[in-house]
């Protein structure tokens, strides 16, 4: 090991080295004692940093390329922290948090969403657990940790509303029954405004559910991406607590934005948080213009990056002159003063028609489809069709395959082990996902024509997904490059 230097020796009972060190060749051998002393006797002076000071280089997610090194000061991490004290501590919210509160900590510290709830955490003197490593067990760290504050995203949350709702569904019909009429008094209530947790359908029917997230939870936030209503709603309820959603991105420190906690709306992502300065920019080859109330979302303020490290173009185009971060997101602004995102101005592609189609506005309806587990929808410009890569729910998808009147598919499960290879299974898929889609205002552009369907769940450990589950785009199409020209050439739509 010619890169060894220094050995340090721990656990000696007594003095090994006359003076607590030698050599021995070109290494040095150091006793644990030794370096102790050597530090009391060599104290450095305290420098404390400044606040311009960089706190931490944040990689930005990479969903639509390479990575870019977001540099925050202290000063940033402290003003977006402020914001959450601000919005969830002060009047009229005066949520109080202390020693007695724990944390669970499952997303990646990679992520600014995360180290800005842990410095909150920690500022308030609460306990942070870290979860055990498998995002499988997570109920089951709940469970044993038993936090009172969470921060999960849009995908989890959908995954807990399926699963519930599956669990229900085998219960016996009068369980069935008293949960859906519990679930439809609550979503009354929260139309009218009554955020209570205290109802007859809360203490009998609904808290027992609320013990398998530990059953001590006061506060739920959400980040990173669009959570539907119908989700939002459900957990809203099922939690038994308030749920906060945000927004931001790496460069603003995150939280740009907060929804308040007394909130029984949904399809917002609340107002600016107290440090923002937030408005809307045209963009006018996608037909938004901010007289309309719609355009780029664009920040600035003292949480805003310094700049990107060591990509001083990049930070001149993200930030102008006058100091205003361009996010890239298309927002909304909505007549409560609240701020909706309904599209990403990078994400767009154009079809071979000259149409320009989100992608991410299609994933989002078809994930709420029960064949769906996760979708990744891809087009090109020289195509004029969308086509999808779908991990796809087996059970439900038997189930549908099983059913009376589609009776011509029973001979394919039944014989087929690898079905999904189909092609009349998989148009199965695609017409269902269709008939979702245009019941939810997706137009013929927006909708898929051919798919792939797959058991292979995307993740983050395989890069296909972001510490906070987003879809990392261009490894997805490296990954299914040879998939995706096939769906093309075989498919002369449906």
């Amino acid at each position: 090991m010619p890169s060894l230097k220094k050995i340090i020796i721990f656990h000696t009972d007594k003095p090994i080295f006359a003076n607590g060190k030698t050599t021995k060749g070109n290494v040095e051998l150091i006793e644990w004692d030794y370096l102790l002393k050597l530090g009391e006797n060599n104290l450095a002076p305290v420098s404390p940093p400044e606040p311009d000071d960089i706190y931490i280089i944040c990689n930005t997610s990479g969903t639509t390329g390479r990575p870019k090194g977001v540099q925050l000061s202290h000063k940033a991490i402290l003003t977006a922290m402020g914001g959450l004290y601000h919005q969830w501590c002060i009047d009229p919210n005066c949520m109080i948090f202390d020693k007695d509160d724990v944390y669970l900590s499952f997303l990646s510290p990679a992520h600014v969403y995360e180290q800005l709830m842990q410095a909150f955490i920690i500022y308030n003197g609460a306990k942070l657990g870290l979860y055990s490593g498998n995002i499988t067990k997570l109920l089951d760290d709940m469970q044993i940790l038993k936090p009172t504050i969470v921060s999960l995203v849009p995908r989890l949350l959908n995954k807990f509303h399926d699963s519930i709702w599956a669990k229900v569904s085998q219960a016996n019909w009068i369980k069935r029954l008293l949960f859906r009429f519990a679930i439809n008094a609550k979503i009354r209530h929260l139309k009218a405004g009554n955020l209570s947790y205290n109802t007859f359908w809360d203490r009998w029917i609904l808290n027992p559910i609320r013990q398998i997230f530990g059953g001590n939870l006061r506060l739920v936030t959400s980040g990173g991406a669009p959570i539907t209503a119908k989700v939002m709603n459900f957990s809203k309820i099922i939690y038994g607590v308030p749920l906060v959603e945000g927004y931001g991105q790496s460069e603003c420190s995150a939280a740009g934005t907060l929804s308040m906690l007394s909130d029984t709306g949904n399809g917002h992502v609340g107002g600016p948080a107290p440090w923002a300065q937030v408005k809307l920019c045209d963009v006018e080859e996608l037909n938004y213009f901010a007289a309309d109330d719609k355009g780029e979302v664009c920040f600035r303020g003292s949480a805003i990056m310094s700049g990107y490290f060591r990509e001083p173009e990049l930070t001149a185009k993200a930030i102008d002159s006058d100091g205003w971060l361009h996010t890239g997101d298309i927002g909304q602004w909505l007549p409560n003063g609240s701020l909706r995102i309904i599209d990403r101005k990078n994400n767009f592609f154009k079809l071979a028609q000259g149409d320009f189609v989100s992608p991410e506005q299609v994933e989002n309806v078809y994930s709420q489809h029960e064949l769906v587990n996760q979708i990744f929808v891809d087009g090109k410009t020289t195509e004029s069709f969308l086509i999808a890569i779908i991990v796809i729910n087996i059970k439900a998808l038997e189930a549908e395959l099983g059913k009376p009147s589609n009776s011509r598919y029973k001979a394919l499960v039944d014989k087929e082990p690898d079905f999904l290879d189909n092609e009349y299974v998989r148009e199965f898929v695609v017409q269902e996902l269709r008939i979702f889609g245009a019941s939810k205002g997706l137009n013929t552009l927006e909708q898929i024509k051919a798919a792939e369907l797959t058991l292979e769940e995307f993740t983050v450990e395989s890069g296909l997904l972001t510490p906070t589950l987003k879809i990392k785009r261009q490894q997805m199409r490296q990954k299914y490059e040879k998939n995706i020209e096939k769906l093309y050439s075989d498919t002369n739509g449906f």
